[in-house]
């Protein structure tokens, strides 16, 4: 017998509350990333309110301008670290 057939076998004899258990590890597993508790996003969010905020009143042109020194920025410190 192969292990995927043993697998599925002993899959068959898990019971609801098993199964669903592994269900949520199967789902964990193919989302394996940053997994990061509700409460550690909500104090990112208000930490980041006040830039929302200010982001908010911003012009597409000062909204861009932003953007692209932003970029300028990590291409020269890229450019050090190659240096």
């Amino acid at each position: 017998m192969d292990q995927l057939q043993a697998a599925i076998e002993a899959v068959d004899q898990l019971s609801s509350a098993d199964l669903q258990r592994l269900q949520e590890h199967i789902q964990q597993c193919r989302h394996q990333g940053w997994i990061i508790p509700a409460e550690n996003i909500a104090k990112m969010e208000q930490a980041l309110h006040p830039v929302h905020e200010e982001a908010a009143l911003m012009t597409d042109e000062e909204i861009d301008a932003a953007i692209d020194e932003a970029i300028a920025e990590v291409r020269n410190a890229h450019k050090q670290k190659q240096a």
